[in-house]
């Protein structure tokens, strides 16, 4: 998350589905960017991180720590605390997070590049000093629990659509990233080509299928 402290941050960020081991941090400075799955809440105008009042910015996000609890990092991400901003190793770390979430169909699934100070958690993810957008997807498959059985909803109701989507497009242009699907950015090579290793693309790949159907088309999908 974007410049969160100690204590803030959101309780969707912990996952209460499945446990996430969290192990003693490592902070070096990257020589290359790393590469994180993340997600964001969809506004107006843009994304919005989850825990703390922060909107994301095209090209170069640079993160302070926000701890209201204590004296602040001088420089983020700090030791012993949660500023900078977070990316995760696999994409199935976000969709657990966005099923414990309030209206998870709102929430963006995406990929950062994080840089300068990096501090390595574990198995879990990373907090970066610097950070970018690097990709945004139409799939929300967070929403298949609320969504399956329900009357009139099927597998392309597991994509933005409607007024969602013109609003994700918008946010994408306006940070100059692509947006498509999952396996559509697998399919074509995009996230080979970002640099996603091969585990993390077939893991993407797995979730999004078990929500959708060969063929989806966006121009077929029916508005909210």
């Amino acid at each position: 998350m974007p410049r969160a402290g100690r204590g803030r941050r959101d309780a969707a960020e912990r996952p209460t589905l499945r446990p996430v081991p969290t192990y003693a941090t490592r902070t070096s400075t990257a020589t290359e960017p790393v590469l994180g799955w993340r997600l964001w809440s969809l506004c107006e105008d843009g994304l919005e991180s989850w825990a703390v009042d922060y909107r994301w910015r095209p090209g170069e996000n640079v993160a302070t720590c926000l701890d209201a609890g204590r004296r602040r990092c001088a420089t983020a991400p700090g030791p012993g605390c949660l500023c900078g901003f977070w990316g995760l190793w696999r994409p199935s770390l976000c969709v657990v997070r966005a099923c414990v979430a309030p209206e998870p169909p709102w929430h963006v699934l995406g990929l950062i590049a994080g840089w300068g100070s990096v501090a390595l958690h574990g198995r879990e993810g990373f907090r970066a000093e610097r950070a970018g957008l690097r990709c945004l997807f139409t799939d929300r498959m967070w929403a298949a629990p609320w969504l399956r059985g329900r009357a009139g909803v099927g597998a392309a109701h597991i994509h933005h659509v409607g007024p969602a989507l013109i609003r994700l497009r918008a946010a994408a242009a306006r940070y100059g990233v692509p947006l498509l699907a999952v396996r559509d950015a697998a399919q074509v090579g995009l996230l080979a080509e970002l640099g996603v290793p091969e585990p993390q693309v077939a893991e993407a790949v797995e979730l999004a299928s078990r929500w959708t159907r060969p063929g989806l088309d966006e121009g077929r999908l029916a508005p909210w």
